[in-house]
C-alpha cells in the first residue's frame, strides 16, 4: 500500500479510515499554507530568509510545506511552472544545509469571477493533488458572495479550501455560516496563530468553537518571514491535542492533508 512508503519517516497506523501518527514520529505536521518562495509576493524576501523559515519549520516539527504564493487577478503573479522551478531550487539548497522539509506547489488565489476557467486552462495552480483549491476573499466580503463563489467552484469539479476562515467578518458574526459552507462541501483552513491567540482573543474564541464542532480540515502557518509571521506551529499543535480527541487532532495536523492533498507524492518519496 502507498502508506507503507512512509514507514522510514513516520510512525503511522490506519484507524477508522484515517492515518494516525505515533507520538515518537520525528515530524508529524503538514503546513498547508505558507509564503516561503522568495521574491514572489509579500512573503519571504530572499533565499536566505526562505532557508531560515525552513529551519524554523523543521524545528517546529513540520515535515511538509505547501507553498501557496498569492495569486491576484491583474497583478504580476508567478506562473505555475515558475512555482515548481523555485521549489526545486529551494530543495537543492535545503539538502546542502542538511534540512529535509518536503516542499509542494500550491497557490492562494484571491477569488475572481472566471476562476473556474483559469483553473481548467492551468493559469492558476491547484493544491498538489490537482483537485483542491485554496481560496481567499476580502475580510469584509459579503457572505452571499463567498457562498456563491464556493458553489461555483464545487460545480466546476474542484474542492475549495477557504483560507483562514477566521478572518471573514460575515462568517465570524454568523453562527451558522461555517456549518453551511461545510455542508456544501467546502473545506476549511485555519491559521496556527489564530488558535494560539496570537491573532487576538476574539479570534482565538472563534477558532476554539470551530475545533469543538470539528469544522476545521487543515492547519497552516500562513508564514511570511523568518522574523515576523514565522512558520511556528508547535504551540498550536499542543493546544489542539489538549482540546480535541487524538484522532481529530492528528487528522487536521497531518492525516487529512496527507490523504487528500499529498497522497499522490507517496510513491516518489
Amino acid at each position: 500500500m502507498w502508506y507503507n512508503m512512509l514507514s522510514v519517516q513516520y510512525t503511522i497506523q490506519r484507524t477508522k479510515g484515517h492515518i494516525m501518527f505515533g507520538r515518537d514520529a520525528p515530524h508529524s505536521i503538514i503546513d498547508t499554507h505558507c509564503h516561503i518562495i522568495p521574491g514572489v509576493d509579500d512573503g519571504s524576501r530572499s533565499m536566505q530568509e526562505t532557508l531560515k523559515m525552513l529551519t524554523i519549520a523543521s524545528d517546529e516539527g513540520i515535515s511538509d510545506m505547501i507553498a501557496t504564493p498569492h495569486y491576484k487577478r491583474d497583478h504580476r503573479n508567478i506562473s505555475t511552472a515558475g512555482i515548481s522551478e523555485k521549489l526545486e531550487q529551494i530543495s537543492e539548497l535545503e539538502k546542502e544545509i542538511g534540512l529535509n522539509v518536503k516542499l509542494h506547489a500550491g497557490e492562494e488565489i484571491y477569488y475572481f469571477s472566471d476562476l473556474s476557467e483559469a483553473l481548467r486552462n492551468g493559469q492558476v495552480a491547484t493544491m498538489p493533488d490537482g483537485g483542491h483549491v485554496l481560496i481567499e476573499f476580502s475580510p469584509m466580503e459579503n457572505y452571499i458572495v463567498i457562498r456563491n463563489a464556493m458553489d461555483g467552484i464545487l460545480s466546476s469539479g474542484y474542492t475549495p479550501i477557504l483560507a483562514h476562515i477566521e478572518r471573514y467578518e460575515c462568517i465570524v458574526r454568523d453562527d451558522d455560516a461555517a456549518f453551511d459552507l461545510k455542508n456544501m462541501g467546502v473545506e476549511v483552513q485555519v491559521n496556527a496563530s489564530s488558535i494560539t491567540g496570537a491573532a487576538g482573543a476574539a479570534t482565538k474564541r472563534f477558532t476554539a468553537g470551530l475545533l469543538r464542532n470539528r469544522l476545521i480540515d487543515f492547519i497552516g502557518t500562513d508564514s511570511h518571514g523568518a522574523r515576523e509571521r514565522t512558520p511556528e506551529i508547535r504551540k498550536c499543535a499542543k493546544l489542539i491535542h489538549k482540546k480535541c480527541d487524538r484522532e481529530y487532532a492528528d487528522s487536521i495536523l497531518f492525516g487529512r492533508a496527507y490523504e487528500e492533498l499529498l497522497a499522490y507524492k507517496a510513491l516518489t518519496r
